[in-house]
């Protein structure tokens, strides 16, 4: 299958980069070292949890882990770093996704930066997750997975489905959500959304042990790779062509 270069609109409601390290540096320290890092990159420092300026359906709802306090953030206009207390750094983007190309450019950028500060010992495990978001559809009609019971003879009216494999020593977990109910929200061009479907992949790879950063960097390649394949695969083909897409 030739994979789409983008999708327009973009449905990407939060594309995470989850990066898992060791060090020998102690989590409140860490947090200077990465205040004074960072400035020099042109990020901000804050507190207190960013998110995107339209957001039909909080985060909390899907992955609290992400959102535990105390929160420590870096960002920029496009993108933001959270280090993590379970020793991680999270990348994300603010509103718009920026495409792969800018965005992994960035987190190597990051990355390179603070390896040069000595601050890791090692990688230990790495997480791509994008969280895709359809408002007003009913995913399950859109998508090549099907669900029966047979004691069922309606419609399923909404629905939530976690599955989980591993592939080439990378785990990965897909949830479909289908119609999940919201409080009814009025876009701009009074667009009123009542419900969003979503389709949330996780690409795991995790019981690392890497010093190298380049090698660091074709792990995360590869699984972002896995994502983007696993996602377009999932959509049926008369529903990516509602979608404009784009190759190269």
């Amino acid at each position: 299958m030739t994979l789409p270069k983008k999708i327009t609109p973009d449905r990407i409601r939060d594309s995470i980069v989850q990066v898992f390290y060791t060090s020998t540096i102690p989590f409140d320290p860490m947090i200077g070292y990465l205040y004074s890092i960072m400035g020099g990159m042109g990020l901000q420092y804050t507190n207190r949890s960013l998110r995107p300026s339209k957001d039909i359906l909080s985060t909390a709802e899907v992955n609290s882990e992400l959102l535990m306090i105390p929160q420590h953030f870096f960002f920029n206009e496009e993108i933001k770093i959270q280090l993590h207390q379970n020793g991680s750094l999270i990348f994300n983007c603010v509103n718009s996704y920026i495409g792969w190309t800018k965005y992994f450019s960035f987190i190597k950028d990051v990355i390179l930066k603070l390896s040069d500060h000595q601050l890791f010992n090692s990688f230990n495990r790495i997480g791509i997750r994008y969280i895709s978001e359809f408002p007003n559809i009913d995913i399950l009609t859109k998508i090549k997975f099907h669900f029966e019971m047979s004691s069922i003879k309606t419609d399923i009216s909404n629905g939530s489905f976690r599955l989980e494999w591993e592939e080439e020593s990378y785990k990965i977990i897909t949830n479909i959500g289908s119609k999940l109910p919201i409080s009814s929200i009025i876009e701009e061009e009074d667009t009123r959304i009542d419900y969003v479907s979503l389709i949330d992949l996780d690409i795991i790879r995790q019981d690392l042990a890497i010093t190298n950063s380049s090698d660091l960097f074709k792990i995360i390649d590869i699984a972002h790779a896995k994502e983007k394949k696993l996602f377009f695969e999932l959509l049926k083909d008369d529903f990516l062509v509602t979608l404009n897409p784009e190759y190269n």
